[in-house]
């Protein structure tokens, strides 16, 4: 299968219309104009994308901006190819409007089935339908999952059928697996596949994929996991379609395999507005809104080392977060005015329930002993030291924060509030499954219910110590709940977490941030080729939803080279005339390393044409890929060592057969490793090309590129 870049069709849509102006003057009120302007615009480039794809595998006429909003030629053969997508946001930075909006715009470009997916947190499920049905005004009709559970034949003939063709519909269904199977009912029932349709999964990168991957590219007999399955089956059911994955951590889907059906061919980033706090207020160097906590701490809250009731007994570090988090509130009511706003501290350290149960229990006993003693209700030595540890709060936050009144002022005001401050527990014990926030204060301990997906009203101080011996990068990527739409309270803003759990975040950032400049650089370039970047010691994502077989990784400080390069005269001639005046001026010193910019390197390599061989990391646009991605991490410059032989007439290697090792000397490699161990270094041989050495009698350049000792790892789908 050819990764060359499709030429992009011209496509003209609809911009405005009744229901997109609607909910982008909802978010002006809320949000500013420049958030709805941004809104628009991202919502615009994701239909393009959806009609441009629409319109080339199905035939233009049905969308568009003079779309007849019907399908004319029903495409029959299960799930067609090249038909996914992939919105790329942030954590927390409102990747859900983008989706409402890009639904408002498509209606008015004649798409009239909608099927919304969402997370299986009941929650999450909930907290996403009740933003799209406020949001969509004067456009489709929006139903859920609970409202046609009970009869679902019953309600895609009654309610769904008479607006398919008329408003449109949007299909909200948590991805359940009873739910799914009552989506195919009511999709089928509907007659819906005769109307041009988006599917919106949101999530896509947690519970959509095919997590028995792994086994079935093993060869182990097993079918696809359920959820997967089942999505497929309403894919097929609606085969003309266009199927837009939403997420901020997207490795699990760009490292699939390409004729994947979860493996997007087209990406939009979605930009967060002015008001987003995200990694670069915690993990850019010298940042003030991070404290970093001893991980022993965690250990003994995790194992239950601390004990509940015991007066004053908690970790240093959670003192301060919880202390942070009174005079911080405090200090916001005041500064405001509005006693009737939720303020939330996060404490999110591990998965267990009896963690949770801990961690709630020392919380309580704290909050219990500082509120009376700030009362005058214990000793004056408890008194003196409540208001030591409060002061020591207060110039934590006054180090961001110039808004800090007298403490004295504040500590008053706590003495009136603080007795209500009772943690909640959010995991599947909890009948409510969610928070129940209240006006005020609101502490909220929990694990994977609170790691993905859900925002966290008022969220400003968070007490974080997840921790895993094998660490993912989407996984811990997702537990940013910390970042979000909240500048108003920045100032108070703070992370309380572990060196090592710092550090695991900090890259996790860096590589986020190279991934999307390096696809937001050149977005008509094909995304199937893109790498997916992380960091030595942490994994893009779980193992069992890839082929494992087909993955490969570009290491740090490594060299690379084309087991296979192209070497027959009818082939390399153009090229190797080519060449010689590309590198003339960097011949004549075997052992010269020139700088020159990665561009450069680009070019002199796409002369060099080799086949991919299994097992070999080498393939060309990969290569090229993985230099631009350099690039776009501020990497702008490499080297450049060409060598000719002896009097410059070309070296005497034999063409190889497998297995292949790389033509360079590895004393070449070494030197370029230590000279420039921050940047790419590539070593290019002219050989002679002599028949009596197995070539065609014609010169030939071959490669080998030593990669930065940059501490990214880029790795890749091979299929």
């Amino acid at each position: 299968m050819s990764t060359s870049p499709k030429p992009q069709s011209s496509v003209v849509i609809k911009k405005t219309g009744t229901c997109i102006e609607k909910y982008l003057e909802k978010l002006k009120a809320k949000i500013g104009p420049s958030a709805a302007d941004e809104a628009r615009e991202a919502a615009a480039a994701v239909v393009e994308n959806c009609v441009r794809t629409y319109s080339d595998i199905f035939g233009a006429g049905d969308v568009g901006s003079n779309g007849i909003a019907k399908v004319t030629n029903l495409f029959s053969k299960g799930i067609p190819n090249q038909t996914t997508g992939l919105l790329y946001g942030k954590v927390q930075s409102g990747k859900t409007k983008t989706a409402i909006a890009t639904i408002a715009m498509a209606v008015e470009n004649g798409f009239r089935c909608f099927v919304f997916l969402t997370s299986d947190n009941t929650w999450l499920g909930k907290q996403t339908a009740a933003r799209i049905k406020t949001g969509l005004v004067g456009g489709p009709v929006v139903f859920h999952w609970e409202e046609w559970h009970s009869d679902p034949d019953g309600f895609a003939k009654e309610k769904v059928k008479p607006y398919l063709g008329d408003t449109g519909v949007v299909l909200i269904s948590t991805k359940n697996s009873s739910h799914l199977k009552n989506l195919k009912t009511v999709l089928s029932k509907s007659g819906a596949s005769g109307f041009p349709a988006i599917f919106i999964d949101d999530e896509a990168d947690n519970a959509s994929l095919n997590t028995n991957q792994a086994k079935q590219a093993a060869g182990t007999a097993t079918e696809p996991s359920t959820i997967f399955r089942l999505i497929g089956e309403i894919r097929a059911l609606m085969p003309n379609h266009v199927y837009v994955q939403v997420t901020a951590t997207p490795q699990s889907l760009l490292l699939q395999d390409l004729n994947h059906p979860c493996k997007p061919v087209f990406c939009n980033l979605s930009m967060p507005g002015g008001e987003y706090m995200g990694g670069e207020v915690f993990f850019t160097p010298g940042s003030l809104h991070c404290y970093e906590v001893d991980s022993n701490e965690i250990l003994q809250l995790k194992t239950g080392k601390v004990i509940p009731g015991t007066t004053w007994s908690i970790p240093d570090g959670l003192r301060k977060a919880l202390c942070c988090f009174f005079v911080g509130y405090a200090a916001k009511v005041k500064e405001l005015g509005n006693t009737e706003e939720s303020y939330s501290l996060l404490a999110h350290i591990c998965h267990k329930k009896i963690s949770h149960q801990n961690i709630g229990s020392v919380i309580t006993s704290f909050v219990i002993d500082l509120d009376k003693a700030i009362r005058g209700k214990l000793s004056t030595t408890k008194a003196a030291q409540a208001e030591k540890w409060l002061k020591e709060a207060y110039e934590e936050l006054s180090k961001t924060s110039s808004k800090m009144p007298p403490l004295d002022e504040l500590i008053t005001d706590l003495r009136d509030t603080l007795r209500n401050t009772i943690p909640e527990i959010i995991n599947a014990d909890n009948p409510h499954k969610e928070p129940q926030y209240r006006p005020g204060l609101n502490i909220l301990v929990g694990g994977n219910r609170l790691g993905r997906g859900v925002t966290i009203d008022g969220l400003f101080i968070t007490y974080y110590g997840r921790d895993a011996k094998q660490k993912m990068m989407d996984t811990v990527h997702q537990h940013a709940r910390m970042f979000g739409y909240r500048k108003a309270l920045k100032d108070v803003t703070r992370l309380f977490i572990p060196s090592q759990a710092l550090a695991d975040f900090k890259l996790i950032y860096e590589s986020d941030e190279g991934m999307r400049k390096a696809i937001g650089d050149d977005p008509t370039h094909d995304i199937k080729i893109k790498p997916v970047w992380l960091g030595p010691a942490i994994k893009p994502t779980r193992s069992n939803v890839l082929n494992l077989s087909e993955i490969e990784a570009f290491s740090p400080g490594t060299a690379i080279f084309p087991p296979d390069p192209m070497w027959k005269k009818s082939d390399i001639k153009e090229q190797t005339d080519t060449l010689d005046k590309l590198l003339a001026s960097y011949k004549g010193d075997d052992t010269k390393l020139h700088p020159v910019d990665i561009d450069s390197l680009k070019q002199v390599l796409n002369h060099m044409p080799s086949k991919h061989m299994a097992g070999y990391k080498w393939e060309d646009k990969r290569v090229i890929e993985a230099l631009s991605a350099m690039k776009s991490h501020d990497i702008k410059n490499g080297f450049l060592n060409v060598r000719c032989g002896k009097n410059g007439q070309g070296l005497d290697l034999q063409r190889q057969e497998a297995p292949f090792k790389s033509f360079a000397d590895d004393d070449w490699v070494k030197a370029a490793r230590s000279s420039y161990p921050n940047a790419p270094v590539l070593i290019i041989m002219m050989e002679k090309g002599l028949k009596s050495l197995r070539w065609d009698d014609c010169r030939i350049y071959i490669p080998t590129l030593v990669l930065p000792s940059t501490g990214f790892v880029f790795m890749f789908n091979y299929t």
